[in-house]
């Protein structure tokens, strides 16, 4: 937040009265970091220290006022007890400040991936223009979200009021990111049954006498968020090598499905399997003759047999001779 500029005059519906309400005034209590208040109603009560019905002290006997005191509950419910009374009936203002302009700047960095930039809504203009950076109330209030909020529903209770700064940037890209807008209404979720939103301040002339304002507006949150883009070449090998893992991993999975659960697995299952004959008898006979067949091994260790009982006869031949 960085400034709010704008006034107004407004005649009072009650006790007749006008006054010029300036920025400061209608921004009351201050700008805060990242939020700010717009008044659009005001009741000024005027009071002084005496003896009358207390609203804030609501009784059903004398023992619910305040103790210590010389308080008595009335037929109204209420306490009648030493208390700030009012003197006249209240000044009333509708406060039009549905034009007054409202200048944000909303900056980001993203640490991880590129702590060298920072992308500013001020980047390359730091002064304030309607649209891009300044924004009225009104502006604000229709870019709510499911549904535009005007300003007049919510200008006699008024309204919490979230506006989000989104930035989706690629940071490694010289072209400029600029942020998207969005905006919702915060007090119809949170309470539904209490609406609106709003508060109350003393102003005092002296030890027994005040002003007392009750104040409606719209409560503005800003937020800024968003996301950082960068291409990684170790990132994008680990995924790649981790969809290649996980590929066959997936085949599994689907032929489960496709043969277990699914509706037609028969079908999946006639179309997977092919039924071949029946060859089991074959195959017990090449087991067979497996079986009976003479290895090479055996082979060759009879006809060493042979080559050495022969040998073992051409020696006795000889010695004979």
């Amino acid at each position: 937040m960085t400034h709010v500029f704008g006034d107004a005059l407004a005649i009072s519906s009650g006790k007749k009265a006008t006054r010029y309400f300036s920025a400061e005034e209608i921004t009351y209590p201050g700008l805060e970091n990242g939020n700010v208040f717009i008044a659009t109603r005001q009741l000024v009560h005027k009071q002084t220290r005496g003896m009358c019905e207390d609203a804030g002290m609501p009784c059903l006997t004398d023992a619910d006022c305040t103790v210590g005191g010389s308080g008595t509950c009335t037929p109204n419910g209420l306490c009648n007890e030493i208390s700030w009374c009012d003197q006249d009936k209240p000044e009333i203002y509708e406060i039009a400040t549905s034009h007054l302009q409202i200048w944000t700047r909303s900056t980001i960095q993203f640490v991880k991936i590129a702590p060298e930039r920072i992308f500013s809504t001020e980047a390359k203009d730091p002064t304030p223009k309607l649209g891009w950076n300044t924004f009225t109330v009104q502006d604000l209030l229709m870019k709510c979200e499911p549904l535009p909020v005007r300003y007049e529903e919510v200008a006699e209770l008024g309204a919490a009021v979230e506006v989000q700064f989104l930035w989706e940037c690629s940071v490694k890209s010289k072209e400029e990111c600029k942020p998207s807008m969005r905006a919702r209404r915060l007090d119809t979720v949170f309470d539904p049954d209490n609406i609106g939103f709003g508060f109350s301040y003393p102003e005092y002339v002296d030890d027994d006498t005040r002003f007392r304002n009750e104040v409606r507006g719209v409560r503005i949150f800003f937020r800024t968020s968003g996301v950082g883009r960068k291409v990684s070449v170790a990132a994008t090998i680990t995924k790649a090598s981790m969809g290649a893992s996980l590929f066959s991993i997936a085949q599994i999975v689907a032929d489960l499905l496709m043969t277990k659960l699914f509706a037609l697995q028969k079908k999946y299952n006639a179309r997977k399997y092919e039924n071949t004959p029946d060859f089991s008898e074959y195959m017990e006979l090449v087991e067979t003759r497996k079986a009976t067949a003479v290895s090479v091994d055996a082979l060759t260790e009879e006809e060493r047999r042979v080559q050495a009982k022969e040998a073992l006869w051409m020696a006795k031949l000889n010695e004979e001779d």
